[in-house]
């Protein structure tokens, strides 16, 4: 069943000025509780009474609205299978009742069906809830929706009528399944935009109004717990405070628990049917519909005044910055190191897993692959060796000819486990630990991912010395691939000469990359190592790659420096101390 787009005609007056008292929960609510079996009612009303709670019961559907003439509930919870009317009509009778309509509905039930779910929240529940749950996934849940009961009731007040379309954002690392999601929503009406990460998610939540945000659990760097919590501190800052449904491919209690306790507003696994994801959506955007900014004149005042407030502290700010502005230089470098350090972290983060999941999915098949033919030119041998004296010269021809494929096959493959055993090399050495490695190795697994760019380029590789070095593995991995494809970059798709060299000199461990390009001028050799300057053209380069390296030189208790050698080019030139680990060590113990 398609569920009805939020957009809709609502009418609301401001609410008043809410105080950080009033903001609070209250401690004492009252709960309808409509559930026909003695013992399970008994056992919720004797658990809400230890949080304070007041609890109504109702062993019917009939009952159930028969109380509702008599008070206006902060919660209504709803057995699905009850004794005449069913659960999810008594939800629709519930939204139709002038005392009960606003009031957030639980639907309580012994079934975890996907089609009972969405049974449930179609007929206008709020929240779905199995009886298999623990007690503190149920106050979990009975408390988010306590929390939406006293803000919905400011937010209904007769007044302007507005219409529009329900704004949602969907956040996923996934480009794929945030495709899959913003088909899914945007079929219901709803207007979707997305984020691929937490920091561009609350980039947007801090500038643009959404009433809801649809957001992955597990995501690099910030994940889905940290964005809620970000946007709960950021609270009433917000143009408008989105509600959140939390996605994850990991459907456990203690997931659900953490994503509830930190400000989700439900949850939903990424395997449920994709259905149940729209309706919890509806029920959650129908919840908004109670909650949304206020469009009048006191709203207007608060808004003037807040501006009023920003641009004095602005004006502050500014009269601050122009008195100091050593401070101001100090901080805005400060600041390009974060995000120079977040995008090295990103950009490993991601390289490693990419690497690391081409490499085993492609071991597999390379293996089945290399059995396969040596089983079958084993065949062909015995099949030679037994019919040799019946078999044609042509046939013999034939068998022979299929033989020499099978092994020009082989080697083949033996080119791509060669491969694919480079990028092993590279993707499984971890960014930070410390650990000996093979030098030369780890500059042929980089070869290896940049040899598309480098097919007119010829590569000298000039290694000396001992081929172990103590170092972190990944990040000097990370060095190499920056260094090799400023190279290429400066090369610029021209015929030319890479040339690596590897060394040890006094105690130092050398790594020279040269390149017969143009060269980098001595006018600003001085600033190639500072963050986001790039000679490159607009949109070719960030001007992170020799920051970054410079940064994880120093972190080696290493150098980094640019030459121009006779004969053109540049050259860059790195040292590690050989003791490494026993400096590291030292300071450690020192600390």
């Amino acid at each position: 069943m398609r569920q009805v787009p939020y957009s809709c005609v609502r009418t609301v007056r401001p609410c008043r000025n809410v105080s950080a008292k009033d903001s609070c929960m209250s401690s004492t609510y009252r709960i309808l509780l409509v559930e026909d079996s003695e013992t399970q009612a008994l056992r919720l009303e004797f658990l809400f009474a230890e949080q304070g709670w007041q609890t109504e019961r109702a062993s019917t559907a009939e009952e159930a609205v028969y109380k509702l003439k008599q008070i206006v509930p902060d919660l209504i919870i709803v057995d699905h299978y009850l004794p005449g009317l069913k659960g999810v009509e008594l939800c629709k009778l519930i939204r139709l009742n002038p005392t009960g309509w606003n009031s957030p509905i639980l639907m309580f039930t012994a079934e975890d069906a996907a089609a009972v779910q969405r049974e449930s929240l179609e007929s206008g529940a709020d929240d779905y809830l199995s009886k298999s749950a623990g007690d503190s996934i149920l106050l979990l849940r009975v408390r988010a929706l306590l929390r939406k009961s006293e803000t919905n009731r400011r937010a209904v007040r007769q007044g302007d009528t507005v219409l529009r379309q329900a704004q949602l954002l969907a956040v996923d690392d996934s480009p794929s399944y945030l495709e899959h999601l913003v088909h899914e929503l945007s079929s219901d009406g709803h207007a979707v935009e997305t984020a691929t990460n937490g920091p561009d998610a609350l980039d947007k939540i801090k500038t643009r109004g959404y009433d809801c945000v649809v957001l992955d659990l597990v995501m690099p760097g910030m994940d889905g717990i940290e964005v809620c919590r970000a946007i709960s501190l950021m609270g009433a800052d917000l143009p408008c405070h989105p509600l959140v449904l939390m996605l994850t491919g990991h459907e456990n209690p203690g997931e659900m628990a953490r994503g509830l306790e930190n400000g989700a507003d439900d949850f939903v696994g990424k395997s449920s049917d994709v259905t149940v994801l729209r309706a919890r959506v509806h029920a959650l955007l129908r919840r908004k519909l109670f909650q949304d900014a206020l469009k009048d004149k006191e709203i207007e005042i608060l808004r003037a005044n807040a501006a009023r407030e920003a641009a004095e502290l602005k004006a502050a700010l500014v009269s601050q910055i122009t008195q100091k502005n050593s401070v101001l230089e100090e901080t805005n470098r400060k600041l390009k190191e974060t995000q120079m350090h977040l995008v090295h972290s990103a950009n490993m983060a991601s390289l490693g897993q990419l690497v690391a999941g081409i490499a085993h999915e492609i071991n597999n098949p390379i293996a089945f692959i290399d059995n396969n033919c040596y089983l079958i030119k084993e065949k062909l041998e015995d099949l030679a060796d037994g019919c040799d004296t019946i078999l044609s010269p042509a046939q013999k021809k034939l068998i022979q000819s299929g033989r020499e494929r099978l092994s020009e096959t082989r080697m083949g493959l033996e080119r791509v486990k060669e491969l694919v055993s480079k990028l092993r090399t590279f993707s499984r050495l971890d960014e930070g630990e410390f650990k000996t490695i093979n030098v030369h190795e780890s500059i042929e697994s980089v070869l290896v991912l940049l040899q598309h760019r480098n097919r007119r380029i010829e590569v000298d590789k000039q290694f000396g010395g001992d081929r172990m070095l103590d170092c972190a593995p990944g990040q000097l991995n990370q060095v190499l691939m920056n260094l090799l494809a400023n190279a290429i970059d400066a090369i610029d798709g021209r015929p030319g000469k890479i040339t690596i060299r590897t060394g040890v000199e006094e105690g130092w461990y050398s790594i020279s990359v040269r390149d017969s390009g143009p060269g980098v001028p001595a006018s600003i050799q001085s600033r190639v190592f500072q963050p986001f300057f790039t000679t490159k053209p607009v949109g070719s380069g960030t001007g992170l790659g020799l920051a970054i390296s410079h940064s994880i030189m120093q972190a080696h208790k290493g150098h980094i420096e640019v030459l121009s050698p006779e004969g053109g080019g540049a050259e860059f030139r790195i040292r590690i101390p050989l003791d490494l680990n026993e400096k590291v060590v030292h300071a450690i113990h020192q600390g």
